[in-house]
């Protein structure tokens, strides 16, 4: 105890001096606790972030343009009503027609639609699939995702071209909860033997580029953190691991 370390009758100056040293060490004290705290916080992001070099990508509606002159409700919804009707025929240039309007809930619309059209058609939805994922322009979303990786999954012995295809879909839908479940699914299929024509860099390449292809908005927050986390852990296992034959 600080009265204890006093002799009996010690000045008044004294103890106030004793008081003042005693608190300075003890701010010193939470001072140097904050800042290793501060330090092991910011060594966490660190070691994440250089795994993933930034590739710059705006997402589908992400860059501004010069609005048209304002059409009116009801030839807005004449052209909403034309492309929904095309769509459900199997017109895939109603998503490119969808796109240039800039209304990204007409363009989810047009793409469930499409899907719809192509649920019990399978080299039809191959098409719809195709042609979403070898534009630089269109978007998937996560219904389109999440139906290319279960169609993937029943492929007896999944190959190079489907495997790509399937990641980059997922990672056209900008969610990062689908990208994460494209990737698992790869993996446990590594893992099992599947996926021999994919060298171990290749894989660590396709994960990480179409990691940037997710709009940086879905990136952003607990969801892209967590699947920074984990591109990470897969790297280190990459790396070091051997797939079962």
């Amino acid at each position: 105890m600080l009265w204890a370390a006093l002799p009996i009758g010690a000045p008044l100056r004294e103890v106030e001096a004793m008081i003042v040293i005693f608190l300075i060490a003890l701010v010193a004290l939470i001072g140097a606790v904050f800042s290793v705290y501060l330090f092991q916080s910011r060594a966490s992001q660190i070691e994440v972030d250089p795994v993933l070099p930034a590739r710059r990508f705006d997402g589908l509606f992400g860059t501004k343009t010069v609005a048209a002159p304002a059409e009116d409700q009801q030839d807005t919804g004449k052209r909403r009503r034309n492309l929904l009707e095309r769509a459900g025929v199997g017109d895939l240039n109603t998503l490119g027609e969808a796109r240039q309007t800039g209304d990204s809930a007409l363009y989810s619309d047009i793409l469930d639609t499409l899907v719809d059209w192509a649920a019990d058609r399978q080299e039809s939805f191959e098409a719809l699939v195709s042609h979403v994922s070898k534009s630089n322009e269109l978007r998937a979303n996560k219904r389109l995702a999440q139906r290319v990786i279960e169609n993937w999954k029943l492929k007896a012995a999944p190959g190079r071209r489907s495997t790509v295809e399937m990641i980059h879909v997922a990672a056209l839908s900008d969610d990062t909860e689908t990208y994460a479940q494209a990737i698992d699914a790869t993996m446990d299929s590594w893992r099992r033997g599947y996926l021999a024509k994919l060298s171990t860099e290749e894989m660590v390449e396709l994960f990480v580029s179409q990691f940037w292809v997710i709009a940086p908005e879905a990136r952003r927050g607990g969801g892209g953190y967590a699947l920074k986390r984990k591109l990470l852990g897969l790297r280190r296992e990459l790396a070091s691991a051997t797939p079962v034959r």
